[in-house]
């Protein structure tokens, strides 16, 4: 007998843990949520993936490669029912305007959301210390890459927004830091970007070699540099921007290049 019923009490969001960056994981009251078939594990994550829903024609050609026939159809309402089941909340999944999704209080307990929102409150924030404290907080949750373990093709467009998303988060906290004069840290976190995606605009590559000719010495500068040529050549048959060779060949010659401090210094001071 079916004990679900369609309006019991909504449950809180602390009540629900969804894990998706570095691990995937969909806690219920402290409770693994059991899916009880690989197609409702799946069916789930791609609607997390989807906050704004999907057909059900979309559903099964995307995820069981096939036309809505009598047994396609049959199989999406059973998956249907077990995400409801494993969630234990009729409501946690619904069909509006043909679409099916997820209750945004679903998507509201998932790591994603939380990521996401500290990084928009970090954006709005005015003062530095406080906007500083918001990218600390979503950096802390992003753990490793969304979904990591599901290599369908549907998951590569969301993984890569998140990812870029941190990247984006990284830059700017390493700037903050270098206008607070914590050049160490600063270097540290643009490190951290621009190995996790070299492809970043080549401006943060020549601020990371300035940087690290004031915070190490020429040769770990130089020897950056010579791993970004090496990049340009062999992922993008491409050669650095002369303004790139200018500020290598000055730390060749034991400059010590502080942008920031060039920056203030050719700021005109205010009467």
């Amino acid at each position: 007998m079916n004990t679900l019923q369609k309006t019991p009490v909504i449950p809180n969001l602390e009540d629900l843990k969804i894990q998706t960056l570095g691990q995937t994981e969909v806690l219920i009251h402290g409770q693994i949520a059991k899916w009880h078939s690989g197609s409702a594990h799946a069916l789930f994550y791609y609607l997390l993936s989807h906050p704004n829903g999907k057909s059900r024609e979309e559903i099964i050609d995307t995820l069981w490669n096939t036309e809505p026939t009598a047994a396609s159809s049959n199989r999406f309402r059973v998956t249907i029912h077990r995400i409801r089941n494993a969630l234990g909340w009729f409501e946690a999944l619904l069909e509006k305007h043909s679409r099916y999704q997820l209750d945004h209080r679903v998507l509201e307990a998932c790591d994603t959301h939380k990521f996401n929102l500290m990084l928009r409150q970090a954006e709005h924030a005015s003062n530095p210390a406080i906007k500083l404290e918001y990218y600390q907080q979503a950096l802390a949750l992003y753990t490793g890459d969304y979904l990591p373990f599901e290599t369908a093709s549907w998951v590569l467009k969301t993984r890569n927004e998140h990812n870029a998303a941190f990247n984006h988060a990284k830059i700017a906290v390493s700037q903050l830091h270098c206008n607070l004069g914590q050049c160490r840290t600063s270097v540290t976190t643009l490190g951290v970007a621009l190995q996790n995606d070299p492809f970043l605009s080549e401006n943060h590559h020549q601020k990371l070699m300035s940087c690290l000719s004031v915070v190490e010495d020429k040769f770990v500068a130089i020897e950056h540099y010579r791993h970004f040529l090496a990049f340009l050549k062999n992922d993008l048959n491409d050669s650095p921007m002369p303004e790139t060779i200018v500020i290598a060949e000055r730390i060749k010659g034991g400059e010590r290049i502080c942008l920031r401090a060039l920056q203030q210094a050719n700021t005109p001071k205010s009467k």
